[in-house]
């Protein structure tokens, strides 16, 4: 039986400050490697910036309506293995990264499509391992005091789901990054990845070369231009979400409430973020949504609202990959150069920042990871 390696002391570029990029960067550095984050802009301006952030396992997947039952209940597990890793990241840097653990309530009409597939969504989350349960309108009135719920209504509660404020938790997760050594460098355009041989050799930017050991590309929308030269298939699907962010009230929800005509999640800074839809389907939101409209709407189900005022509406480009699953890649060219891009890239962040860090510095297949793979792309194409 092969030792244990040693804590690395490579040198791994991070491409993207996202929450994927900074949770990686944090676990590289925890594992001994020296490492470097390059994002064009700033921390969390991307994707990130614009995320709902609700910490999910649910079982709908965003473009995943293809999916057979065995990929979705894998990609289930994978979720389920997310929310530990987003509690033992939340013991780890405490208060700072601003998550919450209340759970979710999520409501349906008596009846019609959305009941169908609420209860479609509740039996496949019990017969794959979820802690949710059905709740009564009366139920929910009581996980939502003050909110006023149709006696009609149906739903269900799911206690060990939560929600994250994006920026502070990248925040924390670049505090956390600087303490260990992480170099983060803004400003700086990645043009291309340089190799010799069979090693990627250094990463180009305008500012320019910094040579490396092991690169990570995880810059979202950005990915694709910078993979394909290097042999990399992750294609994307147009995608766009709009949440209206309104400015802080005091605390009254304290879980995530997933309305049949809005989403609602209130902030550990009082502030309260609503969408129109974010449990996996339509792809991309109605262009022009009416930011106004839908805090109405909420209003109805949540008196708290009536005096709230929107701070701003934000248009965010969603990572999709084609068919919804995570896309994680290794160059054939050189396999020292890794990728990973995703649609959960909030709730999937620390996780797959672990089971990454384990390949890049250990050499190591993580089997977790291979219906994931981008191959399933280029073996398409070929």
């Amino acid at each position: 039986m092969p030792p244990l390696p040693f804590p690395s002391s490579a040198h791994v570029v991070v491409v993207g400050a996202g929450i994927l990029g900074t949770t990686l960067a944090r676990q590289l550095a925890l594992s001994g490697a020296r490492v470097t984050v390059l994002d064009r802009e700033g921390p969390a301006a991307g994707a990130t910036s614009a995320a709902f952030a609700w910490l999910t396992n649910q079982t709908y997947f965003r473009n995943g309506t293809s999916l057979s039952d065995g990929t979705s209940r894998h990609y289930f597990g994978l979720h389920r293995l997310a929310l530990g890793a987003w509690r033992r990241l939340h013991h780890e840097l405490g208060e700072a990264l601003a998550v919450r653990w209340g759970g979710t309530v999520q409501l349906a009409p008596g009846h019609g499509a959305e009941h169908d597939l609420l209860r479609g969504d509740l039996r496949r989350r019990l017969a794959w391992g979820s802690p949710s349960r059905a709740i009564t309108a009366t139920e929910a009135g009581e996980l939502l005091p003050g909110a006023v719920v149709a006696e009609e209504a149906v739903g269900f509660f799911t206690p060990d789901e939560g929600s994250v404020d994006p920026a502070k938790a990248v925040a924390a997760l670049v505090d956390a990054g600087t303490r260990l050594g992480v170099d983060f460098r803004y400003g700086a355009d990645v043009t291309a990845v340089e190799g010799a041989g069979d090693r990627a050799r250094a990463v180009v930017t305008s500012n320019g070369r910094i040579e490396c050991d092991h690169v990570v590309v995880a810059c979202g929308a950005d990915s694709p231009a910078l993979l394909e030269p290097l042999g990399i298939t992750a294609p994307l699907v147009d995608s766009s979400g709009t949440i209206v962010h309104l400015a802080p009230l005091p605390p009254f929800l304290e879980r995530v409430l997933l309305a049949p005509d809005f989403h609602a999640i209130q902030r550990t800074d009082g502030r309260v973020v609503l969408a129109r839809h974010y449990t996996g389907t339509p792809v991309s939101d109605p262009a022009g949504l009416d930011g106004e409209g839908l805090l109405a709407d909420a209003a109805t189900v949540l008196p708290p609202l009536r005096r709230a005022e929107i701070e701003k509406v934000t248009v965010g480009r969603r990572i999709v990959p084609a068919d919804g699953l995570p896309v994680i890649g290794r160059s054939p060219l050189y396999p020292n150069v890794h990728s990973v891009t995703t649609n959960a890239g909030i709730t999937l962040g620390p996780c797959l920042a672990q089971l990454l860090a384990t390949e890049v510095l250990d050499d190591v297949s993580v089997d977790v990871l291979d219906p994931y793979r981008a191959t399933r792309f280029t073996a398409v194409g070929e």
